[in-house]
C-alpha cells in the first residue's frame, strides 16, 4: 500500500468516515505488516524507536475518553486512532516503516502549525523552527509546523517571501505554493506564488534551488544564482532568466505603499506609532508611493511626507498631529 494511500484512510478512520471495505483493508495491512516483522530480522536500533513510540502509544491510549456519545463517535475515534497508531508500531521495525516513518508519525501526531500573514502594506519577518528566516511581503501568508520533524522542513506559502534558509543536508527544505514547490539544502532566494494569479516566478541569490510542479507538462528545473524561473498558467510556458539579480530591497522595509491615498498611509503610522493624525480631505485623498524602513523615526516619516506634498506639521497640546 502507498504512504499516501494509507494517510487517506488513516485520516477517514479519524473521522469516522471510514467504509466496512476500507476498514477490512486496514486490518489485511495491518495483518500483512505484522507477518512481515516476524520475518525480517530485528534491527536493534529500529526496535528500540519502536518500544519508544509502543510507550508513547499507550499513553495516548490512556488518554482517550472511554465515555460513550451519540452514535459511539469517541468510540470509534478510539479504536481507529488505536489502530492507526498500532500501524506506525508494527511498521517501525519495517523496511518501509523505516522508510516513512515520520510520514507515518505525521499522521498518528501531527505537530500543530503556525500560520503568519503579512497585512496589507506590511513586511513581516519570520524565524522557523530551524532558524531559517522567511521575510514576508504585503498580502502573503505562510505557514509551517512548530517543529521540524525528522529529515524534512516543510512549509506552505501563499503570496511573496524572501527565503534565507539554513543549511541541514540531513533535512531538505520544501516550500509549497499553489503552483509551484521548490526543494532547497540551504540557500536564499524570492519566491513569488498567490492563488488566483495564473503566474509564479523563483529568483535565486544564492545556492542552488530544485523546481517543479503538479501543472502538466512542467518538467523538473533546477536553478542556481542569480537565475529566474517565470511560469505562466494560460499559455504553460516557462522563461529561464540567467544573470537576473534578486530585488531584495523591499525585505528591509516595514511599511510599502504603492499608489495607497495618505488616509491609508496615515492610519498605518497611527498604528505603528500609537499617535492620532489628522489632516484635510484634500491631504486624505492624494496617492501616495513609497517604503519605510522598521528604523525610521514617526518624525522622519513625516517629514518626507511634508516634503513631498509641501504641506505643513503641528502637534496639538494633546498629542494630536495635524496636516495642512
Amino acid at each position: 500500500m502507498h504512504i499516501t494511500q494509507l494517510k487517506k484512510i488513516i485520516d477517514r478512520y479519524l473521522a469516522g468516515n471510514a467504509s466496512d471495505k476500507e476498514a477490512a483493508l486496514m486490518e489485511e495491512w495491518c495483518q500483512r505488516a505484522w507477518e512481515e516483522t516476524q520475518q525480517t530480522p530485528v534491527n536493534p536500533q529500529a526496535e528500540t524507536k519502536r518500544l519508544a513510540v509502543l510507550d508513547n502509544l499507550r499513553l495516548i491510549i490512556q488518554e482517550q475518553p472511554e465515555e460513550n456519545t451519540i452514535a459511539g463517535k469517541i468510540i470509534w475515534f478510539t479504536k481507529a486512532r488505536t489502530i492507526a497508531a498500532a500501524c506506525l508500531v508494527l511498521l517501525m521495525g519495517t523496511a518501509l516503516g523505516y522508510r516513512y516513518q515520520y510520514s507515518l508519525l505525521d499522521i498518528i501526531d501531527p505537530i500543530p502549525l503556525q500560520k503568519v500573514t503579512a497585512l496589507r502594506f506590511q513586511v513581516r519577518q519570520v524565524i522557523l523552527p530551524d532558524s531559517s528566516v522567511v521575510i514576508l511581503n504585503e498580502g502573503s501568508e505562510i505557514s509551517y509546523p512548530r517543529r521540524f520533524r525528522g529529515n524534512k522542513r516543510e512549509v506552505r506559502l501563499n503570496g511573496e517571501a524572501f527565503f534565507s534558509v539554513t543549511r541541514n543536508p540531513a533535512a531538505a527544505f520544501t516550500i509549497t505554493a499553489p503552483h509551484l514547490q521548490v526543494q532547497v539544502l540551504g540557500t536564499s532566494f524570492m519566491m513569488t506564488d498567490s492563488a488566483g494569479i495564473p503566474a509564479a516566478r523563483v529568483s535565486v541569490k544564492t545556492g542552488k534551488v530544485a523546481v517543479t510542479s503538479d501543472a502538466k507538462g512542467f518538467p523538473a528545473t533546477q536553478l542556481s544564482a542569480r537565475q529566474e524561473l517565470a511560469w505562466d498558467e494560460a499559455s504553460g510556458i516557462i522563461r529561464i532568466n540567467r544573470h537576473q539579480d534578486v530585488n531584495i530591497e523591499w525585505t528591509s522595509k516595514q511599511l510599502i505603499f504603492n499608489n495607497a491615498v495618505l488616509a491609508d498611509v496615515f492610519r498605518e503610522i497611527e498604528k505603528k506609532f500609537g499617535v492620532n493624525i489628522t489632516a484635510t480631505p484634500e491631504i486624505m485623498s492624494t496617492a501616495f508611493t513609497g517604503a519605510f524602513d522598521a528604523g525610521d523615526s514617526l518624525s522622519g516619516i513625516l517629514h518626507v511626507i511634508s516634503l513631498s506634498y509641501r504641506c505643513s506639521i503641528h502637534t496639538n497640546k494633546d498629542g494630536t498631529i495635524m496636516i495642512r
